[in-house]
């Protein structure tokens, strides 16, 4: 566990040493009151929790949100505020704090992979967009982040006790994340567009 942990964290520190991406952000940056905001909500999302089992916790996630608006080097960072936040502010232990930081890096990439894979095999058009690449992509990230973070506590708790306390909760939990992130990016879509790194009007509105 301890291995999969510090090579997860090398590959996230990895997407970020990329000095022509820096180069780009500093030329087409996002709206940075946005990426604010959207660290503070995500920040609220994450301490808003039902604590089932110790340190276990259920919560939305809105990282499919933060893929979708910035990109992924941009929400692996925002992830890594959130996760920092968390260590201060809810008094997350350091080993509980990295696990739970390497669930996002991998619930992220998941969803990037899903987002390429919708942009290059289905019809570009807004309904695919918003249904899949959204709302479904965000029910599966919430899914497979509760699942990741439970990794590490399959030895301190029965699998009874797991199912019924925590793993009962994942798919209550899905639709509303997927809901959540799927109206929030209804509402990008349509008012602010020019927001949203993923989406093109030109390539998703353009009947040409």
């Amino acid at each position: 566990m301890l291995l999969f942990t510090a090579l997860t964290l090398l590959a996230g520190v990895l997407l970020w040493l990329d000095k022509a991406f820096w180069r780009e952000l500093r030329q087409t940056h996002p709206p940075w009151p946005l990426y604010g905001a959207c660290c503070c909500v995500l920040a609220l999302l994450w301490q808003t929790d039902a604590a089932v089992l110790q340190p276990l916790s259920v919560h939305f996630l809105g990282l499919t949100t933060a893929l979708l608006l910035f990109g992924l080097r941009l929400a692996s960072l925002l992830a890594t505020l959130v996760c920092g936040l968390g260590y201060l502010q809810l008094g997350w232990s350091p080993e509980h704090s990295l696990w739970v930081l390497c669930c996002a890096f991998w619930t992220l990439w998941l969803n990037a992979l899903l987002v390429w894979w919708v942009y290059q095999s289905l019809p570009r058009h807004l309904f695919v967009y918003l249904f899949v690449a959204a709302f479904l992509n965000s029910a599966l990230a919430l899914s497979v982040f509760l699942l990741l973070k439970a990794l590490p506590f399959w030895q301190q708790y029965s699998s009874a006790q797991l199912t019924e306390s925590y793993l009962l909760f994942i798919p209550l939990a899905a639709l509303p994340e997927a809901l959540l992130n799927g109206m929030a990016m209804t509402l990008f879509v349509i008012y602010k567009p020019e927001w949203v790194k993923t989406f093109s009007q030109r390539q998703y509105l353009d009947p040409k």
